[in-house]
């Protein structure tokens, strides 16, 4: 049963065209050295892949490269991840708001507050589905956002670094669990995001996990605090997806 699992033959053009650096790559020619009808297969898009670069270097006579129409479905497949797997994206990121508030220790509900947090919320969910194709745009938005909502929260004086460690953990954690759900539904689906699409998702996530800290941190009006621990964690939560993205696990797709 796990071998069948582990049978690449059906997106072998979609491995052949990932970096041999890849994990998914690596795995899949691990498994294809004793599968016959996989170790086939993933030669056969390889040499696809060669025919496909073939075909879109400029010629001679022509200032445009001919591109194969089979160039456009790779791309497709490689890029648009985000209109795909919209929903899933959503979810995650309500989940990393949640999960805030489920282990914040000052979560008092304040009608200000919520209307804030949701609004922050939206704006995190939004720029990961929408911004299609932007992703150093989403990281910006993220951060941007990030900013303000601690800059105009911050009302008094305060520290408070013994919370504000746990306050970035809290938000690290989020940001992890959405980059979990939307990595694992992704691969899953037979798609791989490319490095900065995958950052920008973690942006969100971080923007997504400050938004619910507005909600449940101890000192939610503390300036210093705010824009150490909280905004500090969105952009380390994005440093540490750019530094780590291609050293997770591959998850093989589903045959």
């Amino acid at each position: 049963m796990a071998d069948h699992l582990d049978h690449i033959a059906d997106k072998s053009g979609l491995i052949a065209s990932l970096p041999r650096s890849d994990p998914q790559r690596k795995l899949a020619e691990k498994h294809a050295r004793s599968c016959a009808p996989c170790r086939a297969a993933l030669e056969e898009g390889s040499r696809l892949l060669v025919m496909l670069r073939q075909e879109m270097t400029p010629s001679q006579s022509s200032e445009k490269p001919v591109r194969h129409p089979g160039a456009s479905a790779i791309e497709s497949a490689m890029d648009d991840w985000p209109r795909r797997l919209a929903w899933v994206t959503v979810g995650a990121a309500a989940v990393a708001w949640a999960f805030q508030l489920m282990v914040g220790g000052g979560f008092e509900f304040d009608f200000d507050c919520a209307t804030v947090s949701l609004g922050v919320l939206a704006v995190a969910i939004g720029s990961v589905t929408l911004l299609k194709g932007k992703p150093r745009l989403v990281i910006a938005v993220a951060v941007t956002t990030s900013g303000l909502l601690a800059y105009l929260s911050g009302t008094a004086a305060g520290f408070e670094p013994g919370i504000g460690i746990r306050c970035t953990f809290r938000e690290l954690w989020g940001t992890a669990i959405m980059w979990t759900i939307v990595m694992v539904a992704s691969r899953r689906a037979g798609f791989v995001p490319r490095r900065w699409n995958a950052v920008a998702m973690a942006a969100g996530g971080a923007l997504a996990a400050h938004a619910g800290q507005h909600l449940a941190c101890k000192v939610p009006h503390s300036e210093a605090h705010l824009l150490v621990f909280h905004v500090g964690g969105v952009i380390l939560a994005i440093v540490l997806a750019a530094v780590t993205y291609g050293r997770w696990p591959a998850i093989p797709a589903e045959s």
